[in-house]
């Protein structure tokens, strides 16, 4: 075997530590053997020693997430591969949407306007189906907190009993405290990201990137989850405060 994406992280890491093989190995509690070996790409460490390694570098995951993309093929724990084992599994979500409200805060008069939109040829039974799949999703994931970012003109630019229906249930949503909202402001255009991106802090510590593309979801490997979560971070730059976004709602419930 020849060093690969683990060992060349452990390695940099280790060097940037400026600790030798054996060094670390001792503060890793691990053999001097097993490292060297680690580090050439002749053998893995099992997740236990992955884990105790990124800690001891104070990696902030990079090598653990370089240890999961090397052994399974991506930068999350074998179980997480789908959007509903993700969200069942997340403990806080950062979603950003640059056109619309996103869909797990969605009111069902509003969520029902957009599935007809979208599926013109759907019976009124169907309709009824995803709705309920939809509204009721955050609803059944009592631990997950989420902070949304999206456009003010998202609910502004509603029709008028859809606006004061769709503002009502995100005020109701802000009040329970598992909400936080932050609207981009009316003539701001965000620019990053160009789809809708979701940024799931999981129950182990991993971060799970998913975005949202007509034709489904796209997981991204470890590998793209800075970049990602610069572009969300400038997403909530962009927009007003968690209450001055309450403030704007309130215009619209009456």
């Amino acid at each position: 075997m020849t060093p690969n994406l683990f060992a060349d992280t452990l390695t940099r890491y280790r060097e940037v530590a400026g600790l030798t093989q054996k060094q670390l190995a001792a503060r890793a509690n691990v053999s001097p053997s097993s490292v060297n070996r680690w580090e050439l790409g002749h053998s893995d460490p099992k997740r236990d020693n992955a884990e105790r390694l990124d800690k001891v570098l104070s990696a902030g995951g990079k090598v653990l997430s370089a240890w999961q993309a090397h052994t399974n093929g991506t930068g999350l724990p074998d179980w997480a591969r789908d959007l509903a084992a993700i969200e069942a599994a997340a403990r806080h979500l950062m979603l950003i949407t640059p056109a619309a409200t996103p869909g797990i805060l969605q009111c069902p008069e509003v969520a029902a306007a957009v599935f007809r939109a979208g599926l013109p040829a759907a019976s009124p039974e169907e309709i009824a189906r995803l709705v309920s799949l939809r509204c009721e999703r955050l609803t059944e994931l009592p631990d997950l907190r989420v902070t949304a970012v999206f456009p003010a003109a998202a609910v502004s630019g509603l029709p008028p009993t859809l606006r004061t229906a769709q503002a009502r249930a995100l005020l109701t949503w802000a009040e329970t405290d598992r909400v936080m909202l932050h609207l981009v402001p009316e003539g701001t255009t965000l620019l990053v990201p160009a789809a809708p991106l979701m940024v799931f802090r999981l129950r182990t510590g991993d971060l799970a990137v998913v975005s949202d593309h007509a034709d489904g979801n796209v997981i991204h490997e470890a590998d793209s989850h800075d970049r990602l979560s610069v572009e969300a971070t400038a997403a909530i730059g962009a927009a007003l405060p968690h209450q001055a976004s309450l403030e704007e709602l309130r215009k619209h419930t009456t």
